[in-house]
């Protein structure tokens, strides 16, 4: 298929794919009059890499993912792990600040910027 047909399917941008395709993330299965023809599960795999951007995997983590999948390997399993020990850490942090601003509500303060729970 055309990269324009892989990009209606994925929902990604023609540049994004050509992006993707430079760092080996995916690769045409070969070209027509010039044009780039990939294979019918490019998008599928397309969408694979925006849900690992989405879990906040970099690029490169996910070109390990994809490689150690491709290779066999289990790699991809501690990447995931140590990934979800990363997206709990945040949540915890956050779910701290969202407490810190419900307390800074509740303060009494005249001024946000005064506020000895915001800035102790």
């Amino acid at each position: 298929m055309l990269i324009g047909e892989v990009s209606d399917r994925s929902g990604l941008a023609t540049s994004t794919i050509r992006y993707y395709e430079e760092l080996g993330l995916i690769e045409p299965v070969g070209r027509e009059s010039g044009h780039r023809l990939f294979a019918e599960e490019a998008p599928r795999r397309l969408r694979t890499i925006t849900a690992a951007r989405e879990a906040g995997f970099s690029l490169a983590e996910i070109g390990r993912l994809l490689g150690s999948q491709a290779e066999g390997t289990d790699e991809w399993r501690s990447l995931v792990e140590a990934k979800i020990d990363s997206v709990e850490t945040r949540i915890k942090r956050l779910e701290a600040v969202a407490r810190t601003l419900r307390q800074s509500l509740e303060c009494g303060c005249r001024a946000w910027d005064q506020c000895p729970i915001v800035s102790p």
